[in-house]
């Protein structure tokens, strides 16, 4: 009768020792600021031969980790720690900190045996609404994610892809733009929110919720829950998704992170970024504003 216990007691130690280095993160990640212009980091590197962003991008953290003769040679390496889970790393002062406290490691198809130094491992993710962007111009601080479960329940080893992303599918700065394209030039879309993982691919990483930390370094645990995606309904105002798979995915699996205009528009069919992250957000967010994935 003790073992049920004991797992719950284990389980919530994981959980207060994960939510301890989302702050340790949020903390770290905003002395960066304060020595970069007050700007937040960048979420992904720029291909310097092209000028586009590396925005949908796996990046080696820390930089230059592997020595297979592309990516720790320049000017891949400094385009890598261009990311904010590398060029952040000083003010971490830790290789795990950016990890999930007793979740499993995930390793890419890559060849680890050719790492030249320590790898980190990495659990969460920036919003990349916030590339770049001025702490000055995030309009609910308590509210808006800096960080959150953005590889869900799995580490990743040795790399980290931000999520949810702008995308800048054009040479050119990259920055969230509340009423268009977030690069000059480029098409008419929005943020991207990237669902890659084959495993661990669940919102509920402790219990039935995740961890966050706000641009204030807050941190929070949220219970996700929401509907099966017929019935999907604007959750935006307390989370990122609109609507959960249908049982088909198992549990946690989210079916549609909620896209919105900027606060006070209404749905113009072509500019849209992820509700929950957007710098602008108010968080009173209706369904005029957002699209919720029912059709």
């Amino acid at each position: 009768m003790l073992f049920p216990v004991y797992a719950q007691a284990k389980e919530s130690a994981k959980k207060t020792t994960a939510l301890s280095n989302y702050k340790q993160t949020g903390t770290g990640i905003l002395l960066y600021t304060a020595d970069n212009d007050d700007s937040f980091p960048l979420a992904f590197g720029t291909d310097g031969a092209t000028g586009q962003a590396r925005w949908n991008f796996w990046h080696r953290v820390p930089a230059g980790w592997q020595a297979n003769g592309i990516h720790n040679v320049e000017p891949r390496r400094s385009e890598d720690a261009q990311m904010w889970a590398a060029s952040t790393i000083p003010y971490l002062k830790s290789l795990e900190i950016a990890s999930q406290t007793g979740v499993s490691k995930y390793r890419l198809a890559t060849d680890y045996t050719l790492a030249t130094t320590a790898t980190a491992s990495v659990g969460m993710s920036m919003n990349g609404m916030l590339h770049g962007w001025g702490v000055t111009a995030v309009n609910q601080p308590s509210k808006l994610p800096l960080l959150w479960a953005g590889m869900f329940k799995q580490n990743m080893d040795g790399f980290a892809i931000t999520s949810p992303q702008l995308w800048c599918t054009a040479a050119g700065p990259c920055r969230f733009n509340p009423s268009g394209s977030p690069v000059a030039g480029g098409p008419t879309d929005y943020g991207y929110v990237w669902w890659g993982f084959a495993n661990g691919f669940t919102t509920w990483v402790y219990g039935r919720g995740m961890h966050f930390v706000a641009t204030d370094t807050s941190a929070k645990f949220r219970n996700i829950n929401a509907p099966e995606w017929s019935t999907a309904k604007v959750m935006t105002n307390d989370h990122a998704w609109s609507a959960f798979e249908d049982g088909r995915g198992g549990a946690g699996v989210p079916y549609w992170m909620t896209d919105c205009v900027q606060p006070g528009g209404t749905k113009n069919g072509t500019i849209f970024y992820p509700g929950f992250f957007r710098p602008d957000s108010e968080f009173n967010y209706t369904e005029v504003q957002c699209d919720i994935g029912n059709g």
